[in-house]
């Protein structure tokens, strides 16, 4: 339905150009008119073999137009038939004798369907029209006036191969949200291609919040990750099949990294995530975190496994994350384990990921002390990086973590 649209507009556009060549025509008469009567049959500029009155150039499978005028001065021009034929040689034939005989007035004399003539009344115009044009249509035509041996023209039709190339932007792009990027189509061929835009996936609005986009290049202004998707354009030139190309368009975020740390119930500060100590201590708490810095957007979200099992807050875990509002570079979550015993001993894992991307860290946590024997490593000294990020992460974990209640939270 859609390229039926597309080439309804384009016939409408042929016809403009068949008014226009009209006009041409009806120019082309008021000037002949100027040449004195007794010269009429003795004008060698209208009565040449070797004038060439137009060039026409159609693709294969297009329609050509060829049109044929006389002045219509002399009553018996605008009722005489208008006559065509195909010269079979460019010298033409003068005397009429040769060529094939295609037309004579509204009656078309050669049998193939693909021709038509038409003819205004009251007029010495003619115009002959060649439908699905083949490469053996191409040559020269002759149109004359019945019974005049000097009154004729000579146009000449050549019918090319359709041909449809491009230029085009990579198949795939990428971009950094904010950036504007500009996916392009650089048609050529003949007849010239009309280029035009979509979105194939499953959003089908383009970036302009329309649909279709005539043009040779679709721009993505402010590139947002809404605008992630497959986009299509279509080069048709009417003959052709339509030739498609697709672009992968890729709407990156802003790099961010992944930190962990862990802290026991009696530690002031936080400690790397890959560090063995400090080790838990039975039934007390022990907590986990991790922490996506940087400008990303959306902000990543946070998951907690053990052992590559899913954690939800239990009356074991209970998961503490920050609201992404309130810190826009960061988004941190803390699992805390409540009541530490020997089973919880394993591997855990926090995974964070938005749409661009994904991270994750594990921790081993092996190795259990028990109440009142538990003591504080000697070199639980970090380095002042790892301290400064360590007070930052703890300040929003002020509460006694062993008095969280136990009660069953889904995350």
């Amino acid at each position: 339905m859609f390229r039926l649209f597309v080439r309804l507009r384009y016939e409408l556009f042929m016809i403009d150009i068949f008014v226009l060549s009209l006009a041409v025509h009806k120019a082309d008469l008021r000037k002949l008119r100027s040449v004195d009567k007794k010269d009429l049959d003795t004008n060698p500029l209208t009565n040449s073999v070797e004038f060439i009155w137009s060039t026409t150039t159609v693709a294969v499978g297009d329609t050509a137009v060829l049109h044929c005028s006389f002045d219509a001065i002399f009553q018996q021009l605008r009722n005489g038939n208008i006559d065509w034929s195909k010269e079979t040689s460019r010298d033409g034939d003068p005397d009429g004798s040769g060529g094939v005989s295609i037309a004579s007035g509204k009656r078309v004399t050669v049998e193939d369907s693909r021709f038509r003539v038409f003819r205004p009344h009251n007029s010495a115009l003619s115009v002959l029209i060649i439908r699905r044009s083949k490469k053996k249509d191409a040559g020269i035509y002759r149109c004359n006036l019945s019974g005049s041996s000097t009154r004729h023209k000579y146009m000449i039709l050549n019918v090319t191969e359709s041909k449809i190339e491009a230029q085009t932007s990579p198949a795939t792009l990428r971009a950094k949200i904010g950036n504007d990027v500009t996916l392009w189509c650089n048609a050529t061929g003949y007849p010239k291609p009309i280029v035009y835009w979509t979105r194939d996936d499953r959003n089908r609005q383009l970036p302009d919040g329309s649909y279709q986009y005539w043009g040779n290049g679709l721009q993505v202004k402010s590139a947002s990750e809404s605008d992630t998707g497959v986009y299509t354009c279509y080069l048709d030139n009417f003959v052709q099949p339509i030739v498609t190309y697709k672009f992968s368009l890729m709407v990156e975020d802003n790099p961010w990294n992944l930190d962990g740390f862990r802290m026991r119930f009696d530690s002031k500060q936080w400690f790397a995530h890959d560090r063995a100590d400090p080790k838990p201590v039975k039934t007390k708490s022990y907590l986990l975190m991790c922490e996506a810095r940087g400008a990303s957007r959306p902000q990543p979200l946070i998951r907690w496994y053990k052992d590559g099992k899913a954690i939800r807050s239990s009356k074991h875990f209970y998961i503490i994350t920050d609201s992404p509002e309130s810190k826009s570079n960061k988004a941190s979550s803390t699992l805390v384990i409540m009541n530490f015993l020997p089973r919880f001993q394993g591997n855990y894992t926090c995974v964070a990921s938005n749409v661009f991307r994904m991270k994750k860290l594990t921790f081993y946590v092996r190795g259990v002390e028990s109440e009142g024997q538990e003591t504080t490593p000697k070199d639980l000294t970090v380095k002042k990086k790892e301290k400064d990020r360590g007070a930052a992460a703890s300040s929003h974990l002020t509460r006694d973590f062993n008095a969280i209640p136990t009660t069953d939270v889904q995350q």
